[in-house]
């Protein structure tokens, strides 16, 4: 049938139309072409006997534009346009012809290769009255085609190779001198398979297609929704690699395609790979992001999951669950389907903001030291939280709790404390997530207390410590001297310790309990410290007897922790008998003269180790024997 079609364009139209001669308005000269291609040349011929000659020339103006010369009977126009050429004879006056020069364009048009060597061609140039197609590019033209209206023609070659088709267009009644487009092609025995390299979901309706084919194939784009069978034609598509697809709905279906190469010359197609987008869906649980996907899985190696523009992990099935995610904070999310023959589809990125609603643990193991500028609380946070803010809460009666304070620290310093209020404590939290904690366990600081016995003995009681978990192991009583020297350490389980050491070196001491939890890791809880003053504890003996026999020869007033004493020694009347500074004993005299038998009163005025000053009087007895 394209045999005979060709045959019948010959018989029709020609081969090539014969050069024909173009008669001016009046008759008086011609032109071998009156219209063509540019640069298009025009010869003038039959001008009138006897005029254009040397001795009289006619006057020639080509493009109508003032410019003249004589006798020239070839012109070439380089521009398109419409011109007037005249000629002015001496004897009779000027004639005219008008002069069509169109743009010289090449013809679009498009190579099909076909199986068995064929080859057809489809003109889509619009230009021209008529298309001149050369299949082998020898100036021996096999087809011309009329006005396009992308009209066809075919041709076999019979044995595959490289071959360079030319078209070129003319009109009717014009010049044949339109330059030729001209296309290599390879014949081929059979049509090549294309293949679909990527998919990529370009935004919420387009998406993008990027392929390998032949040249000159005549591609035809096939679409499925939901499914990978029931293919329908979408496009016709042909000298391209990629190709943008939008009224799509990616968010809510997925999309399979695939490509065949059409051999118009016998309507069959070879077929490409199958390629799908798929349907993504992203929704944040509390602390994991939930990724799951439809698609067709066929020819699927595995899927990569893209976090923040970056792979993160490959999974082989259709969902995926990310754990490892921090509350409060936006992931992005692409997927890739990895097929096993390299091409890949691209799913449109998506965001989410994760979070946790799981309630974070109290506080339940918190160490208070007692200072002298308040209380330090101190407290173990569970790491599987990140606190955002503590709020500390105080009582003074363990019911009606008031803020005291927040910390962004495990850790709190409240100077309002004092041993007096025996305040107590609870600290919540909120943490990163913006999850508030339960109430904290109570925390209530030991208060210690201490009594002072007549015999300088220390009883010291103390509030037990609340505060952990596991509560209290022991508790060490640690007593200092005046310089801050630890003299010693006691240990015990109760609340109370009485210290009867005999002591009589340090008359102040200072005691301060320190708490050991029965769980390993926490601070130890410290006490307030309390600081004694033991009693100096004055004797002075009733009588002594001053006769030189070594027992009890003199006077003298004696205790604990003196520093200074001044001791005066009175008679009866008042009058001074002794004076020392030095707690020198007295010997019964006075200016060397023993005095008599009788009771004399005497006065001690004394300064101890805790730099008390006091005074104490007496009565002692003389005797002489």
């Amino acid at each position: 049938m394209i045999r005979r079609l060709l045959i019948i364009s010959f018989a029709v139209l020609g081969v090539l139309p014969v050069s024909a001669q173009y008669v001016s308005r009046l008759g008086r000269f011609q032109v071998d072409e009156k219209k063509g291609c540019a640069p298009f040349t025009v010869t003038l011929t039959n001008l009138l006997a006897g005029d254009c000659t040397p001795g009289k020339p006619c006057v020639m103006d080509y493009e109508s534009n003032g410019t003249q010369t004589q006798n020239q009977f070839t012109f070439t126009y380089n521009t398109p346009g419409t011109f007037t050429l005249s000629v002015i004879y001496q004897s009779i006056g000027a004639d005219d012809i008008t002069i069509t020069v169109d743009d010289n364009i090449q013809p679009a048009f498009e190579i099909y290769t076909c199986a068995n060597n064929n080859a057809t061609i489809k003109v889509t140039d619009n230009h021209y009255d008529q298309y001149v197609i050369d299949f082998n590019n020898d100036n021996n033209p096999e087809t011309i085609i009329p006005f396009s209206n992308n009209a066809v023609a075919s041709h076999s070659y019979g044995v595959g190779g490289n071959f360079n088709i030319a078209v070129r267009g003319r009109d009717l009644k014009s010049a044949d001198n339109c330059t030729a487009n001209v296309q290599a092609f390879t014949a081929l025995a059979s049509l090549p398979t294309p293949k679909i390299d990527q998919l990529t979901v370009v935004d919420v309706s387009t998406m993008q297609l990027d392929f390998t084919a032949a040249p000159h194939l005549r591609l035809n784009l096939e679409v499925a929704v939901n499914n990978n069978s029931n293919f329908q034609l979408f496009q016709l598509l042909y000298g391209v690699s990629s190709y943008t697809i939008t009224n799509l709905k990616p968010d809510q279906n997925y999309y399979c395609f695939r490509l065949s190469a059409y051999d118009v010359c016998n309507g069959t197609n070879t077929y490409s790979n199958i390629i799908c987008s798929q349907q993504l869906s992203l929704t944040a649980e509390s602390e994991v992001n939930k990724l799951s996907w439809l698609t067709s899985t066929s020819g699927v190696s595995n899927f990569s999951v893209l976090r923040d523009g970056g792979n993160y992990v490959t999974v082989p099935g259709i969902s995926f669950d990310d754990t490892n995610v921090i509350c409060l904070t936006n992931y992005c999310y692409q997927l890739v389907a990895n097929y096993g023959n390299g091409s890949k589809s691209r799913t449109l990125q998506k965001c989410v903001t994760s979070f946790s609603s799981r309630i974070p643990t109290a506080i339940t193991n918190t160490s208070a030291v007692v200072g002298t500028e308040g209380v330090n609380l101190t407290w173990l946070q569970d790491p599987a939280y990140t606190p955002d803010t503590y709020r500390i809460f105080r009582s003074f009666d363990r019911t009606n709790f008031g803020l005291a304070g927040t910390s962004t620290t495990p850790a709190f310093s409240d100077p309002v404390y004092s041993d007096q209020a025996r305040f107590c404590y609870v600290t919540n939290y909120k943490d990163v997530c913006q999850n508030q904690s339960p109430q904290g366990s109570l925390v209530c600081p030991m208060v210690l207390a201490g009594e002072l016995g007549k015999d300088n003995s220390i009883t010291l009681n103390w509030t037990r410590y609340v505060g952990w978990q596991n509560g209290v192991r022991a508790y060490s009583i640690e007593k200092y001297d005046l310089n801050g020297t630890l003299l010693r350490t006691f240990s015990t389980t109760d609340s109370t310790l009485v210290d009867s050491t005999p002591d009589t070196i340090n008359q102040r001491v200072t005691y301060v309990i320190h708490a050991q939890s029965n769980q390993a890791g926490l601070q130890q809880s410290v006490s307030n410290s309390i600081t004694i003053t033991k009693e100096a504890h004055l004797f002075a003996p009733t009588a002594f007897t001053p006769n030189h026999d070594r027992l009890n020869d003199s006077f003298k007033v004696f205790g604990q922790f003196i520093v200074s004493m001044h001791l005066q020694i009175f008679d009866r009347w008042g009058t001074l008998l002794y004076f020392s500074d030095k707690n020198k004993p007295w010997d019964g005299k006075r200016d060397g003269v023993v005095m008599p038998e009788a009771t004399y009163i005497w006065k001690a005025e004394i300064t101890d180790q805790a730099g008390q000053h006091f005074t104490r009087t007496g009565t002692v007895a003389l005797l002489s024997k």
